[in-house]
């Protein structure tokens, strides 16, 4: 009897050994699964409404910056004009519309770059 009791006890001590085993890797699985689920949800978010948001944000953007471009372009050409008309009259330029000039042109660096930056076409 004694002989049946230790095979039985070395048998039971193996078949513990492995159900641990397995129950570490189906608790792994588990892992992997909830992860799966994790990473599945966050990236349909940001394919789906994140994307949305921030083409339409990108959109928006690239359209204020073109009427800010062009809103300078009528600036410098008004500018332009009254200074041909000064000059007509023999008068220098006021330094406030050379500092108004400066600032049409800078914006209209500061648009045209951003526009390239953006390259919002890509979302249409």
């Amino acid at each position: 009897m004694s002989t049946l009791k230790t095979v039985f006890n070395k048998l039971t001590k193996e078949d513990k050994v492995e159900l641990k085993s397995e129950k570490i890797e189906l608790g792994a699985m588990d892992d992997i699964v909830s992860k799966v689920k994790e990473a599945r949800k966050f990236m349909e978010i940001a394919e789906g409404k994140g994307l949305s948001s921030l083409k339409s944000t990108i959109l928006k953007v690239e359209n204020d910056f073109i009427k800010g471009f062009r809103a300078s372009s009528d600036g410098i050409e008004l500018i332009e004009k009254i200074e041909k008309q000064l000059k007509e009259l023999g008068v220098d330029m006021p330094s406030e519309l050379k500092g108004y000039d400066n600032l049409f042109r800078s914006w209209q660096n500061i648009s045209d770059k951003w526009i390239d930056q953006l390259n919002a076409d890509q979302y249409r």
